[in-house]
């Protein structure tokens, strides 16, 4: 796992913790859809929930490899975080969720609780170097 830059976690509480996640399912069919970040976990892992049956959660059951997009409206620049999701089996965790997106306006216990651990960082920038990671778990 990486630490994600400062600037990428700037970014998210800009836009009101809200974020892209991009997910595939086991037929190979890709889904995105915002997501509040509920919380960021020692600047390596974001905390997600899902409050209702939605595709998201079935496809990280399927394919844990997922993709958080953080965009900049100003610049047209940002983040691109990717990495491992998972299911939240702490209850701690799950109640913070919980109450998290009750501030947020949604007063449904979360179905699922999930979390993202990142493995590589991407700029949004629209130039050249973009292509490769800016940082990256994988050497």
């Amino acid at each position: 796992m990486v630490k994600i830059p400062e600037e990428a976690l700037t970014l998210i509480l800009k836009n009101d913790n809200v974020v892209l996640v991009g997910s595939v399912d086991s037929k190979g069919i890709p889904n995105i859809a915002p997501r509040f970040v509920l919380a960021v976990i020692e600047d390596e892992r974001l905390l997600f929930a899902d409050a209702f049956k939605n595709k998201t959660f079935d496809n990280i059951k399927a394919w844990r490899k997922v993709t958080v997009s953080i965009m900049d409206e100003e610049t047209m620049g940002g983040f691109q975080l990717k990495g491992d999701a998972e299911e939240v089996e702490d209850e701690e965790l799950v109640t913070q969720a919980a109450a998290k997106l009750y501030k947020y306006g949604i007063r449904v216990k979360p179905k699922k609780a999930w979390v993202l651990t990142v493995n590589e960082v991407y700029s949004l920038k629209p130039e050249s170097n973009s292509k490769g990671p800016m940082i990256s778990a994988y050497g």
